[in-house]
């Protein structure tokens, strides 16, 4: 269900900004009649996106009749997205869009599944990039070749 979701989300902000936007709709479950279905067409632009994307992925949200349950359903849809692993990785320079899409196809290809980047700008490691993987830290800079060379 989710991977329709996060499909076209990369980075760990894109992550935060999918879970506020899930909030908003929690929050508008509660207000007035309660019934998304009801609000759809009222909905700001980047939430009935959302809205209409689960409906896609999820049809039983259609279905769910009372506010309570439309709240839980998107509740488990949060704790499932915070279940998609997370890579940190230290650049020299700040990637474009078009390369974070490539680096995170990359992954989902060599690694089978999709991996959301946390992506940090550091000049200091020159060039390369410095990996936080579940407990791994892998240095592929080139800052790090550089003190080699001087150690010798």
């Amino acid at each position: 269900m989710i991977e329709k979701l996060i499909e076209n989300v990369f980075t760990k902000e894109d992550l935060l900004s999918l879970f506020s936007q899930i909030s908003q709709l929690q929050e508008l479950a509660f207000k007035g009649e309660g019934l998304l279905s009801k609000k759809a067409s009222s909905l700001k632009e980047d939430l009935k996106s959302l809205y209409h994307l689960i409906l896609e992925a999820e049809e039983k949200m259609v279905v769910f009749d009372d506010p309570k349950s439309q709240f839980d359903f998107l509740e488990s849809l949060k704790k499932e997205l915070s279940q998609v692993p997370i890579l940190k990785i230290q650049l020299a320079f700040s990637p474009s869009l078009e390369t974070v899409e490539k680096i995170s196809r990359f992954l989902k290809k060599e690694v089978g599944r999709k991996i959301i980047l946390d992506i940090l700008v550091n000049p200091e490691i020159v060039g390369g990039a410095i990996l936080e993987y579940q407990g791994k830290y892998l240095n592929f800079s080139l800052a790090k070749e550089i003190e080699k060379l001087f150690q010798k």
